[in-house]
């Protein structure tokens, strides 16, 4: 079990990575986001720790430490995905239950929900989730087994294996329209839009939202 100090310790290297994805890795960066102070010990301790490198104003993450961040944000990044698109939850409560929620995940749970939510790329604010072992697994397995919903031959039926887009309003829209992993879809139209049957009922879409809807390739095809 965690101890106080530790989930600090997550916090901060979370930040930090953040921090290092927008090109501002420094000392003032960090006062910014941590103005009463909270983090200073914690920064001092992970650097005898070597999990970071202080050279005047710059912070830099070792390699190590660049491990340990990207492990804590991934975690959080995708507990915040579960909690938004599984359960349903608003535009604030992802962040909040997802801070609490990384916590108690275990790197092979990390990697389960990774799978169950199709390898997402991103989480509910748009930021990257770092790419896991099951990640780089999955593309090699899915390359032969998944294509891309406009390549469907017309007539044929296929089931949705995941959405593939960053444009958080557009999965949305997807999902409340019925697109979700597990249904059954069948294309009836490529031009000039993709026209679907879904649900006994018919759907038209850009061809680019077709791309990004993968489905498993029919047996034969």
């Amino acid at each position: 079990m965690k101890h106080i100090g530790d989930y600090k310790r997550d916090e901060l290297l979370e930040l930090l990575w953040h921090l290092d994805e927008s090109h501002e890795l420094t000392l003032a960066s960090l006062k910014e986001h941590d103005e009463e102070g909270l983090f200073e010990s914690c920064l001092k301790d992970i650097s005898y720790q070597h999990i970071v490198a202080i050279d005047g104003g710059n912070i830099r993450l070792t390699q190590k430490g660049k491990e340990i961040a990207r492990d804590i944000t991934r975690s959080h990044r995708l507990a915040e995905r579960l909690v938004a698109d599984v359960l349903g939850s608003g535009d604030r409560e992802p962040e909040d239950a997802a801070c609490e929620f990384e916590h108690v995940l275990v790197p092979h749970i990390v990697d389960s929900i990774c799978t169950l939510l199709g390898h997402p790329r991103s989480c509910p604010h748009g930021k990257p989730i770092p790419e896991g072992k099951c990640c780089i697994e999955a593309k090699e397995t899915l390359e032969s087994a998944v294509i891309p919903l406009s390549e469907l031959p017309t007539g044929v039926d296929a089931v949705v294996a995941f959405v593939n887009t960053r444009d958080d309003a557009r999965l949305l829209k997807l999902m409340s329209m019925g697109i979700t992993p597990g249904v059954v879809v069948k294309l009836h139209q490529k031009y000039p839009a993709l026209v679907i049957e879904l649900d006994q009922s018919q759907l038209a879409i850009e061809n680019a939202i077709g791309d990004e809807i993968k489905v498993w390739r029919p047996t034969g095809k």
